[in-house]
């Protein structure tokens, strides 16, 4: 005899009052569509700008860690601020606002000096971290003991044997790379930079920066950091009640999870943040491309950019 099904199938619809998708992405279309249509053209830009600056590189370590990964990582948050605006996730699309920030400043630090070593550090720093969770995996590990226990008490996986062969595998091919004279003494580093603590310093501490604050300053992106990055923490950490709700005498409301309002500051930054490092990467790979470039942000994203309408805009709120 078949058991009766015990799952609710029918699904759930929004609160509007709180979360109204369809509303939210008409004013989006309604008012906004030529500056999500210049985000599209920049990540575009960035798509084709990765395998062309590569392909007039030398091929290296540092050009890898630049254009392969830091700057990918800026057409992706790109990207991801351009889907989110879309569908009128201003305040989520600043976490994509931040990381493309943060990205942009190590390629200008890498690019301002020493950025083979630089370079070498970022890779090297990956290569512990993933030597740190292959370890986890493997019984008698100084990691393995906790973490084993945490997965099967917290999760409920077991770190069967394919696991361990597989992270095994690993970890030889990882301490093969680590032994060669370019990366050996940089292990060494983080080592002596680590101390008696758990868990490595960030790829740049042992290159005398503390913090990326510290880089932002050195590269001038001091105000920009402050600005941005900071804002976004707030929304990172959740430190902030004031994007969630208000509170007044006597009342309390709470603020729409979609809607329009920020979309001109995430906008503005995200494509500042994407021409400065476009033009600092050309600088770097490209630079014959330079007037083609200016000329192409004054014919096609300058007035877009410049321009941005000016309205009212009023946030709806439910009252409790």
């Amino acid at each position: 005899m078949a058991r009766p099904s015990m799952l609710v199938k029918v699904g759930e619809n929004e609160f509007k009052a709180l979360l109204n998708r369809d509303e939210t992405i008409a004013d989006v279309k309604e008012h906004l569509s030529p500056w999500l249509d210049l985000l599209r053209d920049l990540s575009n830009y960035g798509s084709n700008l990765i395998p062309r600056c590569f392909s007039s590189s030398a091929r290296g370590l540092k050009d890898a860690v630049v254009l392969g990964t830091l700057l990918r990582q800026i057409v992706t948050m790109l990207d991801g601020v351009e889907v989110l605006l879309s569908n009128g996730a201003s305040y989520t699309a600043q976490l994509q606002l931040r990381a493309l920030l943060e990205a942009s400043i190590y390629i200008e630090w890498i690019l301002e000096s020493d950025g083979d070593k630089k370079a070498a550090y970022y890779y090297v720093r990956n290569l512990r971290r993933k030597r740190m969770w292959a370890s986890r995996t493997q019984p008698g590990s100084a990691e393995s003991d906790d973490f084993i226990a945490m997965m099967m008490k917290d999760v409920g996986l077991r770190i069967d044997d394919r696991v361990r062969e597989v992270s095994k595998q690993q970890l030889q091919e990882i301490d093969r790379v680590l032994s060669q004279p370019s990366f050996a003494e940089i292990n060494k580093d983080f080592d002596k930079h680590r101390k008696r603590t758990k868990y490595d310093p960030a790829w740049y501490v042992p290159l005398g920066q503390r913090s990326l604050g510290s880089i932002a300053r050195s590269v001038g992106k001091a105000s920009l950091y402050t600005i941005v990055y900071s804002g976004a923490s707030e929304v990172m950490h959740s430190s902030s009640y004031e994007h969630h709700m208000k509170i007044g005498k006597g009342e309390l409301t709470f603020q729409p999870i979609r809607s329009i309002e920020g979309f001109e500051s995430v906008f503005r930054f995200a494509v500042a943040i994407a021409l400065f490092t476009f033009r600092r990467v050309l600088e770097e790979y490209r630079d014959g491309e330079l007037p083609l470039f200016g000329r192409k942000y004054v014919e096609k994203w300058q007035q877009e950019y410049i321009n941005f309408p000016k309205f009212k805009f009023e946030a709806k709120s439910i009252g409790i």
